[in-house]
């Protein structure tokens, strides 16, 4: 079986990278904090929990995959196992194994900062109960995933805690506008007077899936069409309208524009055309501004042209952090494998992220590999890279 590599670089705090308490010689100091009556770790540092360099954090002869990343928590597939790494909740080891129904498998993660529950390849709803003594910290909500009659693909939450959960095998999506909401979903599906501010939209097209900024949705359909909703902050809707808005809406600067992958995080949004040769981005960046991205609040989107003179280098996957844009990509004539990464703030440099309004390379073991021997893609969480690199 072929073998795959995960790398992490950035922000480690929690050990949501490397899934230990402890590295570089410096040992964790945690004390506890009462809030709202629920005991909440919080950290006591000086920030040394930081991957300046891509470490390889799985290696082996399996699939890797990152589910979900939050500011403190991340979920992965590791070779058929789910692991919880990093502090969740109330509650956590260094590494948690989630362990579900026989033949029943993780689709992804929801949350913003820690897990709060997971989606299954059946539909179902599962609550994350990290303060747990038993083995498992996970309990299916089956009173919700009825409400949803068992056919969620995704459950997707806002920075502000707004959430947008994708059913009925992609036709529609539904949002809320809070958590609690959420919840109460079972109790006030049919009771109109209590969801004045739950939304519902069907859709004729599929939509593959769904992603959630600090106050805004984007979401891609299966011909590629991009859709945008929430709040226009600092014009990461790309709308013409004024303002927020409720319910999806096609981006008008795209279409005719099939996109291939889509991704968002803060105030910035970027996604990769299915020909992908061409990157296109909007929003706002915290004080480093990317070559290319439209003032705040335009309605047109910006497009990357640092690789235009290189017709060879096709982008192959994109992802987004908090005010950072990172590309993999491949050389069709000399088969280089890379990684760039443009953006970022003050902070991004305590992290060992290069902090640019151009895309620089960042180095790893991946560097020098082949797209005929290897496949590589990237994930990103708020202040954190992840580099998965696959044996063909």
């Amino acid at each position: 079986m072929p073998s795959a590599w995960l790398y992490a670089i950035g922000l480690d705090i929690f050990s949501q990278l490397t899934g230990s308490s402890k590295h570089n010689n410096w040992d964790y100091t945690l004390d506890r904090a009462e809030k709202n009556g629920k005991k909440k770790r919080r950290i006591v540092g000086d920030g040394s929990s930081i991957l300046a360099r891509p470490r390889c954090i799985a290696q082996g002869e399996y699939e890797a995959e990152v589910l979900w990343v939050g500011w403190s928590g991340t979920l992965l597939r590791i070779d058929g196992s789910v692991e919880l790494r990093g502090f969740s909740a109330y509650e956590t080891d260094d590494i948690k194994s989630l362990e579900l129904t026989d033949g029943v498998g993780v689709v992804g993660g929801f949350g913003w900062a820690d897990l709060l529950g997971i989606v299954d390849s059946c539909g179902h709803i599962w609550r994350c109960n990290p303060g747990s003594t038993t083995a498992s910290i996970l309990q299916i909500d089956s009173q919700l995933s009825a409400a949803f009659e068992n056919t969620v693909k995704s459950v997707a939450i806002t920075g502000t805690e707004q959430v947008a959960v994708l059913h009925d095998h992609g036709a529609s999506i539904t949002t809320f506008s809070s958590l609690l909401e959420f919840y109460a979903y079972p109790e006030t599906k049919n009771n109109l007077t209590n969801a004045r501010s739950r939304k519902h939209f069907r859709h004729h097209q599929q939509i593959t899936y769904i992603r959630a900024g600090e106050a805004h949705f984007v979401a891609l359909d299966l011909g590629g069409q991009v859709y945008t909703w929430g709040a226009n902050l600092h014009g990461e809707l790309l709308q013409p309208l004024v303002g927020s808005i409720l319910r999806p809406l096609a981006v008008p600067a795209l279409e005719g524009t099939p996109m291939r992958d889509v991704a968002t995080n803060g105030f910035l949004t970027a996604c990769l055309s299915q020909d992908t040769k061409d990157v296109y981005i909007w929003g706002w960046t915290p004080s480093t501004r990317i070559i290319g991205l439209p003032n705040a609040g335009d309605d047109v989107a910006g497009i990357i042209d640092q690789f235009d003179e290189n017709e060879h280098l096709v982008i192959e996957h994109l992802a987004v952090g908090n005010g950072f844009v990172v590309l993999a990509s491949s050389d069709s004539q000399t088969g280089e494998l890379c990684v760039w990464v443009a953006g970022g703030s003050d902070w991004m440099n305590m992290l060992g992220l290069p902090r640019s309004e151009t895309f620089v390379k960042v180095n790893g073991e991946w560097s020098g590999k082949r797209r005929d021997q290897y496949e590589l893609s990237v994930f990103c969480g708020s202040a954190s890279i992840f580099v998965r690199l696959d044996q063909k």
